[in-house]
């Protein structure tokens, strides 16, 4: 017979793999948003140090709301809606260090400036504006994950260092640069707007529905790229196309959808539903 203490033990080690199973999707439901946060903060307040974190709030109004990320380093999370909404933006802003930084890490995080703001634009759209930024030349450990939250997101550009970035429910295009984070677009809404995608070391998932468009341009060094094409009108006759490039075209579009990876996959899916493609059903 085993003793209680063995058994409570592995189930905390069952418990704590399918957490981390859940939080490594990356996905965009309540169970596995709220698993990958208490991975995320629980590793850093054991192991490294954190900042002050940042709740803030944004009225509704009409229109999209479009989204500027600026991140010396961190995850960058931008989830909208699969379905018409209305409601506040939310924006949550957690300065944090990385694991063995050392407690210098915490006058660091002191340093950590951070500006947010919503400006109208002349169509009727709205622009979140996020800048995170150090005045500390040495502050190299340090870093701010960023979580929007908006019914109604637009277009999304992103810019950080050592972080992933996550687009979920957008309906303007993408453009995303980072290292050490894959990135990861996966919307239902028609995407018919130019996109482009810069990483290294990181995969890529690009992962739309058939009634969007697309005129792509894929390379990857050290990595491979996949296709998964089920619906709307692909075509890719290029004699460029290789297992490492990809010139295509999806329902004749003209938009550009670049996509650049070192050391990683590229996977371009077309699907009925992204959203299918979530937590444990791959194409």
């Amino acid at each position: 017979m085993q003793h209680p203490v063995a058994i409570v033990r592995r189930a905390a080690v069952a418990l704590g793999l399918v957490v981390a199973a859940l939080a490594a999707c990356e996905g965009n439901s309540p169970l596995e948003r709220h698993a990958d946060r208490f991975l995320r903060e629980g590793g850093d307040g054991i192991f490294g140090q954190t900042g002050v974190t940042q709740n803030l709030t944004f009225p509704d109004a009409s229109g999209l709301v479009h989204v500027r990320v600026r991140n010396l380093q961190g995850d960058v999370r931008i989830r909208g809606s699969r379905r018409e909404a209305q409601g506040e933006t939310m924006v949550r802003l957690r300065p944090n260090s990385e694991v063995d930084s050392g407690f210098a890490a915490t006058t660091q995080l002191d340093t950590m400036k951070w500006d947010a703001q919503m400006k109208p634009q002349p169509d009727g759209s709205r622009l979140l504006e996020i800048t995170i930024a150090t005045e500390d030349p040495k502050a190299w450990f340090v870093r701010c994950e960023i979580e929007v939250d908006t019914p109604r997101l637009g277009r999304v550009d992103v810019l950080t260092d050592h972080g992933r970035v996550l687009v979920v429910d957008n309906r303007g295009g993408v453009v995303a640069k980072t290292t050490f984070g894959d990135v990861r677009m996966l919307t239902p809404w028609p995407v018919l707007e130019p996109c482009r995608i810069d990483v290294k070391d990181g995969d890529v998932e690009w992962i739309v529905r058939g009634e969007s468009s697309g005129k792509f341009d894929c390379e990857t060094i050290g990595g491979k790229i996949n296709v998964y094409a089920r619906y709307g009108r692909w075509i890719a006759v290029d004699p460029r196309n290789d297992h490492d490039s990809l010139a295509a075209t999806l329902n004749g579009g003209t938009n550009p959808v670049v996509v650049r990876a070192q050391d990683g996959d590229v996977s371009v899916i077309v699907v009925e539903d992204p959203h299918d493609t979530g937590t444990f059903a791959k194409p």
